[in-house]
C-alpha cells in the first residue's frame, strides 16, 4: 500500500474517531495509531514518500480536519469550564485531566504523531509550506499550542490525592512534547520563506489591533469612531514611516511560482501619471486605479490574505514594496533608481488608500504604544549612510548635572522615610482605599524572574488566549532549556539577517530578505506580545543560569544582536523595564548579552581568539602554512553601536548610579542610627537583582576599555565621576570586614549561605584579570562540572520561580542572620578599581579627573582588605 493511501485512510478513521467518540472500538484504534508511526518512520527516513505527502493538497486538508475536530476534544477532557457545572469535577480542571487519564494519553500521541508527520512533509520546503497554509493547517497548529500552553502553565488545582496528582503529571508531559512538535513545525513552516514568514509574524505579535477593535463594540459609538480614527493614524503612520526608512539594496525578487503581476512599463506609467502637475481627468484617474488594482491583487497572492485581511494588516504592503525596488534595481540602473525613489513612497500611500477605502486623516491624539512602530532607522541601523558624527558622540548627560540627581535621589529617598503616617481618629495609622501595607509587602515580595504570577493559579486564567499577553509568551515557563531551542530559532527565522543560509545564496538574496527581516524585528518590539516573549526569553537565561556556550544563549545573542544592528535595543531595554527595579531581570540579561556581543566584535584578545580559532581550521583543511597575514583588529565604530552604548551610558549615569548610590547612602544613614533597619525600601531578593544589575552594567564597561576607541569616548563622558562617586559611597556607607572574620557567601538566588574561613577570602580577595564574573559574590561556588555532577535535579524555573513569585525569598539559616540594610556588595569595588585602572593607564586626562571628583583617597583605601 502507498504511503499516500495509508495516510489517508489513518486521517479518515482518526477523524471519525473525533467526530464519533465510541464508533471504532480500541483495537482498530491501536491499528491506525501503528499505521501512524509507520508513516512517521517513513517521512522521517524517505524524501521521496515527503515529496509525495507534502505535495498533496488531499493530506494537509485532511490534517487540517483531524486537528479542527480534535482541539475541541481535548479542551473538553482538560477544562473544566467546558464542562457542565455538573461534570466539572469540583471545577478543579486537573481533576477532569486524571479522570480522562486513558484517553488523553491516546490522544495526545495520536496527534503528537501527525503534527509530527506534517513538520516532516516541511523539509520539502515552499510548495508543502504554501498547501500547509492554503488548507489552514497552521491556524489549527497555532489553536493547539493555546491548549497546550493553557494546561502545562497551570499547577494542579484539585485535592491532595497522589493517584491523581501522578495521572496529571504524566499528562502535562505529554502535553509538552507536543507543544514542542507544534513548534518545530511552526519553524519549518516560515524557513526560506519569506511570504509565510511575514504571515506568521502578524498572526503571533500583530493581533492586538483586531482585539482593540473588537472590544470597541463594547463602547458608545463615538467612542468607537474616535478610536477606530485614531488606529487608522496609527496604522498610516507606521508604514509610511518604514517605507520611507527602508535601505536602497539590490536583491532579487524570489515569489513562488513566477513574477509579480504588474511590468515595468506599468510602474513607469504610474509613475508618469503622478510626476504630472495637473489633476488627472476621469479616465486617467480610471487607468491608475486599474494599476493600483492589480498591484492590489498581486499583495494578495503575496500575503495569501484576502481583501478584507489585508485591511487590517498594512505590513503586507512593505514586502511589495521591497520586491518593486529589488525589481527596479535589476531592470535599471541605480541612478534612475534613485530618481524614482520618492515617487515609490508615493506609490506605497496610494496602494494604502485604496487598500483602506477613505482612509482617514491623521489627528493630533497619541496612539496607543503597543501599536506604534519605532521609526525605522531612528539609531541609524537602517540607513546606507553610516558616518559617525560629533553630536553622535556627545554626552547630553553631564557629570555636574548627574551630581544633582544624585542629590535628589538621596534626599527623596530620605524624605520617604520621614513622612509622618496620617492617624484616625484612634490613633491608628490610615490607609488608603486601594490596601495596607501588608498587601504593598505581598507586592513587593513578588518575584519578577516569573512575570505570570499569580494568575496561573486562576482557575479562569487563560493568559495564552490573550493576545496583549502573546500567544507564545507563556512557553518559556513550561519547558527546560534542551526543550525550549525551537522556540528561539522561529525569532531567529524572522529576523536574523540569512538564518539558515548558506554564504553563496545569502550573498544573492540580501536585499528584500533583509528589508524584511527589519520589519519584522520592529513588528516584534512594537507590539505587546512580541515584546512579552523576547522579555520571557530574555529571563529564561537567568531563571536557569544559563553559561555563554550554551547553546540557547548563543541563539538569544544572535537575536538581540539583530536587534542591535536596526537600532532598536534601547527600545528593548527601556520596554523591559519594571517599575519597582532600579533594573528589572531582563534588563540585567539585555546588557549581559551587549556584554557578550561588544566583547566579541571589539576586544582585542576576543577577537585574536576567533582568527585563531578560523586560522586551526583552516590548516586542518588546507596544511599549507599561510605567511604573512596581518594582525588582526577589532571592528571600527559603528553609529548604531555608539548611540546604543550612548544610551546605555545614560541610563547608567542618570538612573543606575543615583538610585544605587541613595540606597547605599541609606544603609549607611541606618549604620549611623539615623534610621531604622525596618524603613529600608527592598527586600534582601530586590537587593540581590539590583547588585546583579550593578555588576553586568559595570562588567559592559570594563570590556568595552579593552578597546582603545571605545576607552576615549568613556573618558570623553567623564565615567570617571560615575566611577569614583560609586566606589566613594561603598568607602563610607558599608562597614568594612577585617580579615580574620567570617563573611557568608550569598548565591545568586540569595536561598544558600555558607560560612567561610579565612582561606576562603584570601582566595575570593583576588579578581581574573578577565573580568567574566557571571555571579560574583558566589566566588567560592564549584565549577559547572562539579556541580552538574554532585546537584540534584533542577527543577523547571516555571515551578520554581512561581513558588517563589508567590512568597518571600527562602530565608537564610539560623547561623546567618543579614537584612537588606546589611547588604555587603561583595566584590562591587574590585570591578570598579579594575576598570579606572585601565582607564588611567597613560591617560593624564583620566588622571586629572581622578583627582578633581576625589578619587585618590578612596581609591587608596581599597588596599585595605574589607571583603569587598
Amino acid at each position: 500500500m502507498s504511503a499516500t493511501l495509508l495516510l489517508q485512510l489513518v486521517l479518515t478513521g482518526t477523524l471519525t474517531h473525533y467526530e464519533s467518540r465510541g464508533l471504532i472500538d480500541d483495537k482498530r484504534l491501536e491499528h491506525l495509531l501503528i499505521a501512524g508511526k509507520q508513516i512517521l518512520y517513513k517521512s522521517h527516513q524517505e524524501s521521496d514518500v515527503r515529496s509525495q505527502l507534502g505535495f498533496n493538497p488531499r493530506i494537509w486538508h485532511g490534517l487540517t480536519k483531524v486537528l479542527a475536530a480534535a482541539i475541541p476534544v481535548l479542551e473538553q477532557q482538560s477544562f473544566s469550564y467546558k464542562n457542565p457545572p455538573n461534570l466539572s469535577y469540583g471545577g478543579s480542571s486537573s481533576e477532569l485531566i486524571a479522570a480522562h487519564y486513558p484517553s488523553l494519553v491516546k490522544d495526545i500521541e495520536r496527534l503528537n504523531d501527525l503534527c509530527t508527520i506534517a513538520r516532516n512533509l516541511l523539509a520539502t520546503t515552499k510548495r508543502a509550506q504554501n498547501l500547509a497554509a492554503e488548507k489552514a493547517f497552521d491556524q489549527q497548529i497555532l489553536k493547539l499550542i493555546d491548549v497546550c500552553v493553557k494546561v502545562t502553565a497551570r499547577g494542579f488545582d484539585g485535592e491532595a490525592n497522589p493517584r491523581n496528582e501522578e495521572r496529571w503529571q504524566k499528562v502535562v508531559n505529554l502535553y509538552k512534547r507536543l507543544l514542542i512538535t507544534c513548534l518545530q513545525f511552526l519553524h519549518n513552516f516560515i524557513m526560506h520563506n519569506e511570504q509565510r514568514k511575514l504571515v506568521l509574524w502578524l498572526d503571533l505579535f500583530g493581533q492586538s489591533q483586531a482585539r482593540d477593535v473588537d472590544d470597541l463594540g463594547r463602547h458608545s459609538p463615538d467612542l468607537r469612531t474616535h478610536d477606530q480614527e485614531r488606529d487608522q493614524a496609527a496604522k498610516e503612520d507606521r508604514v509610511r514611516s518604514t517605507v520611507e526608512n527602508l535601505p536602497d539594496r539590490p536583491g532579487q525578487v524570489s515569489v513562488d511560482g513566477g513574477n509579480l503581476g504588474y511590468n515595468i512599463d506599468d510602474v513607469h506609467a504610474l509613475f508618469d501619471l503622478m510626476s504630472t502637475n495637473k489633476e488627472p481627468d476621469e479616465q486617467t484617474q480610471m487607468a491608475a486605479k486599474v494599476l493600483m488594482d492589480k498591484i492590489r491583487s498581486d499583495m494578495e497572492h503575496l500575503s495569501g490574505m484576502n481583501a478584507n485581511q489585508l485591511d487590517d494588516s498594512p505590513d503586507v504592503l512593505l514586502r511589495v514594496g521591497a520586491e518593486l525596488r529589488a525589481w527596479l534595481l535589476k531592470k535599471e540602473d541605480s541612478a534612475t533608481v534613485a530618481a524614482h525613489s520618492s515617487q515609490i513612497k508615493r506609490v506605497a500611500e496610494k496602494i494604502m488608500a485604496l487598500t483602506h477605502g477613505n482612509g482617514s486623516k491623521t489627528n493630533d491624539h497619541a496612539a496607543p504604544r503597543q501599536t506604534k512602530l519605532p521609526i525605522a532607522g531612528s539609531y541609524g541601523g537602517l540607513k546606507t549612510s553610516q558616518v559617525l558624527t560629533e553630536d553622535d558622540m556627545r554626552m547630553p548627560r553631564t557629570a555636574k548635572s548627574a551630581a544633582a540627581t544624585l542629590q535628589e535621589a538621596k534626599d527623596e529617598l530620605m524624605a520617604r522615610l520621614h513622612e509622618a503616617p496620617i492617624m484616625d481618629e484612634n490613633g491608628e495609622p490610615e490607609y488608603d482605599d486601594e490596601g495596607d501595607p501588608e498587601d504593598d509587602e505581598d507586592l513587593e515580595d513578588d518575584d519578577d524572574l516569573i512575570s505570570v504570577g499569580d494568575s496561573m493559579g486562576d482557575e479562569d486564567y487563560q493568559g495564552s488566549a490573550d493576545q496583549e499577553r502573546g500567544l507564545l509568551t507563556d512557553v518559556p515557563l513550561v519547558l527546560g532549556p534542551t526543550e525550549i531551542e525551537a522556540l528561539p530559532m522561529i525569532i531567529q527565522a524572522g529576523i536574523v539577517d540569512n538564518f539558515g543560509s548558506k554564504n553563496g545564496a545569502a550573498a544573492q538574496q540580501q536585499g528584500p530578505k533583509t528589508n524584511m527581516q527589519a520589519v519584522r524585528c520592529h513588528i516584534l518590539l512594537a507590539q505587546e506580545a512580541g515584546r512579552n516573549v523576547l522579555r520571557e526569553l530574555l529571563i529564561f537565561i537567568a531563571a536557569w543560569d544559563l553559561p555563554d556556550d550554551e547553546f540557547y544563549f548563543k541563539m538569544m545573542v544572535q537575536i538581540m544582536e539583530a536587534i542591535l544592528k536596526n537600532g532598536l535595543m534601547s527600545h528593548a531595554y527601556s520596554d523591559f523595564g519594571q517599575p519597582k527595579d532600579i533594573i528589572s531581570p531582563a534588563q540585567a540579561v539585555v546588557i549581559k548579552i551587549l556584554t557578550h556581543i561588544f566583547r566579541a566584535k571589539y576586544s582585542p584578545a576576543s577577537v585574536q581568539q576567533q582568527q585563531q580559532q578560523q586560522q586551526n581550521s583552516s590548516i586542518e583543511e588546507s596544511p599549507a602554512p599561510q605567511q604573512g597575514k596581518p594582525r588582526p583588529i577589532p571592528s571600527a565604530l559603528s553609529r548604531v553601536d555608539v548611540l546604543t552604548v550612548r544610551y546605555i551610558f545614560i541610563v547608567f549615569r542618570g538612573n543606575i548610579i543615583p538610585e544605587t548610590c541613595a540606597l547605599i547612602y541609606l544603609q549607611g544613614q541606618i549604620r549611623a542610627g539615623l534610621a531604622l533597619a525596618e524603613d529600608f525600601p527592598l527586600n534582601l531578593w530586590d537587593m540581590e537583582r539590583v547588585y546583579e544589575g550593578v555588576y553586568q552594567f559595570l562588567e559592559f564597561f570594563a570590556v568595552l576599555t579593552e578597546n582603545n576607541d571605545w576607552k576615549k569616548l568613556l573618558v570623553q563622558w567623564e565615567i570617571v565621576y560615575d566611577l569614583v562617586t560609586l566606589i566613594k559611597e561603598l568607602d563610607q556607607s558599608i562597614a568594612k570586614v577585617g580579615l580574620t572574620q567570617a563573611i557568608p557567601a550569598r548565591t545568586a538566588n540569595g536561598d544558600k549561605a555558607t560560612l567561610a574561613g579565612p582561606a576562603a577570602h584570601e582566595e575570593a580577595s583576588t579578581l581574573p584579570a578577565h573580568v567574566a564574573v557571571e555571579r560574583p559574590y558566589d566566588t567560592q561556588s564549584s565549577s559547572p562540572l562539579q556541580e552538574a555532577s554532585t546537584s540534584k535535579p533542577v527543577p523547571p524555573p516555571r515551578q520554581a520561580a512561581t513558588a517563589a513569585a508567590s512568597q518571600p525569598p527562602p530565608p537564610a539559616p539560623a547561623t546567618v542572620t543579614e537584612e537588606p540594610a546589611d547588604f555587603e556588595w561583595r566584590n562591587l569595588k574590585k570591578l570598579i578599581v579594575l576598570v579606572l585602572s585601565s582607564l588611567v593607564w597613560k591617560s593624564p586626562t583620566v588622571q586629572n579627573q581622578i583627582r578633581e571628583y576625589g578619587g585618590v583617597e578612596t581609591i587608596l583605601s581599597c588596599t585595605t582588605y574589607d571583603g569587598s
